[in-house]
């Protein structure tokens, strides 16, 4: 959420970066419900004033019958003129609950087609073979089970097996040591959320469609842990900075409006598991902490050995809670491109603002800065396959990960203990 003085204060700067984010914005209105909503709260305070001034005057009142009628006629009016206050500050607010955050200077203006490379780590493999694509690696080496997965909950949805769940926790756990020796708190959160966890997570309204809700109730699965990390603190004032969160949980998504896109294979689904950090900090460290947590993703992938890069996120291509985001991709052969691993975003007191959350540290108080970064996710285990593979379908199993699945080799299983063909 914007500030609103800062907002009627800017007002070209406000319409200049929703246009370069790709939303439209009446500011004309915002400006209009602010002055109906002054208006009302202006109304509300003359009546309550005379009620007051009516109460004192009891004492010295001639006429009992009639001081009592007129105190009856104010509280009426007293009610309605609440009434009127808050319809005016609820349509104020809900105006303002679609404005996006101000972008930082440093993001590019456009569309996915104006993300910068920052910078590339690593080479592709020189294969001097045609690189099979991650769904068929699976399927060979009986790590991956699309067409059961379908048989279970229908298309976008598979079967993680065997080594690829060790490599799942092996990679889980490589990054947790790492974050929890920086300081950050191990969270297993709720997987469900309510609307006004989302909305201060500015999840809501933007992408309503995005998350699974539960039918007659308050609730939504989540589409990342970050809803309900940013959830445990709503309402709240923090009394001391940094906190850091890391949450552990699985994520699930509609995935509303990627109909057609990336139908093979499983880089798009429903449901997949994640390792997210979340950081509550003071605003001069924002940049400091938003670094911290890139050179946590970073470390991974060049631990493992998979090539990458690094890309700023152009304002279109970056979610309305966020001013400047990094993603990192990684090379999948199969593809010939890189596609997107983890993404880091810097959301300022966007969240905080909207969540009411607050910190008072000694006699400074302030909104904090929130950041949210993938640690690791399940995409990270199709991009080992598909820069390990072999000619023949196996996978060599990168060194950092070979104590944990005892064997340097994944191998091609018989016929009979592969995976189904996707049909």
């Amino acid at each position: 959420m914007l500030d609103l003085n800062y907002i009627l204060q800017n007002q070209d700067e406000v319409v200049r970066n929703c246009s370069q984010r790709g939303y439209d914005i009446d500011i004309e209105r915002i400006v209009r419900l602010d002055r109906e909503r002054r208006a009302a709260i202006g109304r509300l305070d003359e009546t309550r004033h005379n009620i007051t001034v009516l109460g004192r005057k009891w004492k010295d009142a001639t006429d009992k019958d009639e001081h009592r009628r007129r105190a009856g006629e104010l509280k009426e009016e007293r009610t309605q003129r609440e009434a009127e206050a808050e319809q005016a500050e609820a349509e104020l607010r809900e105006v303002l609950s679609w404005l996006p955050n101000l972008l930082d200077e440093r993001v590019p203006v456009g569309g996915e087609e104006e993300n910068a490379v920052v910078r590339t780590v690593g080479n592709p493999p020189a294969l001097d073979f045609a690189p099979r694509p991650h769904e068929e690696i699976g399927r060979l080496t009986a790590t991956i089970d699309i067409p059961h997965g379908v048989n279970v909950a229908g298309s976008r949805f598979y079967l993680l097996m065997n080594e690829a769940v060790q490599m799942r926790y092996a990679l889980t756990d490589l990054f947790t040591k790492r974050a929890r020796r920086q300081g950050f708190e191990l969270v297993s959160p709720p997987y469900l959320a309510r609307r006004e966890t989302l909305f201060a997570s500015g999840y809501l309204p933007f992408q309503g469609k995005d998350n699974f809700a539960v039918t007659e109730t308050d609730l939504s699965l989540i589409g990342t842990s970050e809803q309900t990390l940013l959830g445990m603190n709503v309402g709240e004032t923090l009394d001391r900075l940094p906190l850091l969160y890391l949450g552990d949980s699985m994520c699930f998504r509609t995935e509303a409006g990627s109909y057609g896109r990336d139908t093979a294979g499983i880089l798009r689904v429903h449901q997949f598991y994640k390792l997210e950090q979340f950081v509550y900090c003071h605003p001069d460290d924002s940049e400091r902490y938003h670094l911290l947590c890139l050179e946590n993703e970073e470390w991974l992938m060049a631990e493992l050995g998979v090539p990458y890069q690094v890309v700023l996120t152009a304002s279109k291509d970056l979610g309305a809670p966020g001013r400047i985001k990094y993603d990192t991709e990684a090379w999948l052969p199969s593809q010939g491109r890189y596609r997107e691993m983890t993404s880091n975003t810097n959301m300022g007191d966007y969240q905080a603002r909207r969540g009411g959350i607050r910190y008072k540290i000694g006699s400074e108080k302030g909104y904090p800065h929130t950041i949210s970064a993938t640690g690791f996710c399940d995409r990270l285990i199709l991009a080992i396959l598909e820069n390990f593979q072999r000619e023949d379908g196996s996978v060599r199993i990168p060194d950092i990960l070979v104590p944990y699945l005892g064997t340097d080799v994944l191998p091609v299983r018989p016929v009979e203990q592969q995976s189904p063909k996707v049909h």
